[in-house]
């Protein structure tokens, strides 16, 4: 069995999706490495230190954890929707509110 990162230790992740012609990697490690994890997606990790940084599918998409953001208020990264919703805790309340200015 091939040793691989795990991807998350958390009940949640962030992610937040962009088109890949928009993505560009300009962090010290430059172009992130990849394990194939599924028919339709790769899992990229830092090459330096094998941090989890998202997942590129090979439809034009990145999906990026939202902790790989120097500035995680953006108004770039106001969630539009929520994946998963029927299966979370009743108690976990998830809305795509944007913050007051």
């Amino acid at each position: 069995m091939q040793d691989v990162p795990a991807p998350f230790g958390r009940a949640a992740v962030a992610w937040v999706e962009f088109d890949k012609d928009v993505i560009a990697w300009t962090g010290t490690g430059g172009t992130p490495s990849v394990y194939r994890s599924s028919d339709y997606s790769s899992r990229a990790f830092c090459p330096a230190c094998d941090s989890s940084i998202g997942a590129i599918d090979d439809a034009p998409v990145v999906a990026l954890l939202l902790g790989i953001f120097d500035k995680t208020n953006s108004a770039d990264l106001i969630p539009a929707g929520h994946s998963y919703r029927s299966a979370r805790p009743k108690w976990w309340h998830v809305e795509a509110v944007k913050p007051p200015t």
